[in-house]
């Protein structure tokens, strides 16, 4: 486990799209950064369209360091794979060794039998070779983290950000269509929280979850949505507040349209549709595994006393009813090891 700033264990969350790539053609599509400490950071951002009304947005981005850590496979089961710190510039010059530089896998090209060819970047090149190697409209497969964080507005605000971070990009093992009988839709999620309260939403037939995320340098408050009352009821009666769990479930970003009627001079009503500006961004909770339930680590006392050390540090800105179960099993037309899934 990866030691943290405050000393709690991490509880991480990942995510895994299928759709059809989209925005790479934008100018803002890939971002290289300089930063008054002369570090260096390539970024890329496009989204995922996961439907016909929804896109996801992802990330990938990276700093550029003094050294680059590689990795070798160990071919005997159950031995640990070695590892090797060289400097940068030498990052991709110990493949012929069977080493590879730790970061994002991508799969853009496919071989004569139609199987993704994959490379491991440096996760500060992979933004560059991802929006080179990517065209709208292409079908993607991607998986990673989720990054949340929050900061102050002008008004005081407290503005709450959760960032998808891409470590593996492929090509679809086929196209997408959106109209073919029997299109699933991929945009899942899955999450330990501290839960923290539920409550009914003051408008529409929605509950609202309010949980703590612990990072490596903060603790963020998040909101999760929930529109199965059975499970909205099975969390409310089960978890007290400072209970983490594992929730699974879908993300939404869909822009709101809302039709638009005018008359003109000559009396006659036009009608049209018009894309808001507003959107709805929802991770919606489908199902909770009761297994993970744990009461222990993360009690009320225990976070206050890990939000008193970054306060001081000057870090913390601010299948039942339980529903459905994730399953690894279920890849869905796309070409992954699933050694390589996270969950």
């Amino acid at each position: 486990m990866a030691k943290t700033t405050h000393g709690l264990p991490e509880t991480k969350g990942f995510f895994r799209l299928r759709g059809l790539a989209t925005g790479l053609k934008k100018e803002d599509a890939l971002k290289s950064h300089t930063f008054t400490s002369g570090s260096e950071k390539n970024t890329a951002k496009f989204g995922v369209k996961v439907d016909q009304e929804s896109i996801v947005f992802i990330n990938a981005e990276g700093f550029k360091t003094k050294e680059a850590h590689l990795f070798k496979q160990s071919e005997v089961k159950g031995e640990k794979s070695q590892k090797k710190v060289v400097p940068w510039d030498d990052r991709y010059n110990h493949e012929d060794e069977g080493f590879k530089v730790i970061g994002t896998r991508l799969g853009l090209e496919k071989d004569e039998k139609g199987k993704n060819i994959i490379s491991t970047f440096a996760q500060y090149d992979a933004p560059e070779a991802l929006i080179s190697g990517l065209s709208d409209d292409t079908s993607i497969y991607v998986q990673g983290k989720i990054e949340y964080s929050s900061f102050k507005n002008r008004d005081g605000d407290a503005i709450r950000n959760k960032k998808l971070l891409a470590d593996a990009v492929f090509l679809n093992s086929k196209d997408i269509d959106f109209e073919e009988d029997g299109f699933e839709s991929l945009s899942d999620f899955k999450q330990t929280i501290v839960f923290i309260g539920i409550e009914k939403a003051e408008s529409g037939d929605k509950f609202l979850v309010e949980a703590k995320i612990i990072t490596q340098n903060s603790i963020e408050n998040a909101e999760f949505v929930i529109y199965e009352k059975s499970l909205a009821n099975m969390i409310k009666k089960n978890l007290k507040p400072y209970t983490s769990i594992d929730v699974s479930g879908k993300i939404i970003n869909k822009a709101d349209v809302e039709e638009v009627k005018e008359t003109d001079s000559w009396g006659k009503t036009n009608s049209f549709d018009r894309a808001n500006t507003s959107y709805t961004r929802e991770y919606v909770i489908e199902g909770a595994n009761p297994e993970t339930i744990d009461v222990e680590t993360y009690t009320q006392s225990i976070v206050d006393e890990a939000l008193e050390k970054l306060n001081a540090k000057g870090q913390q800105k601010s299948s039942d009813n339980w529903g459905k179960q994730d399953s690894n099993s279920e890849k869905k037309g796309v070409e992954v090891e699933e050694e390589d899934l996270p969950w």
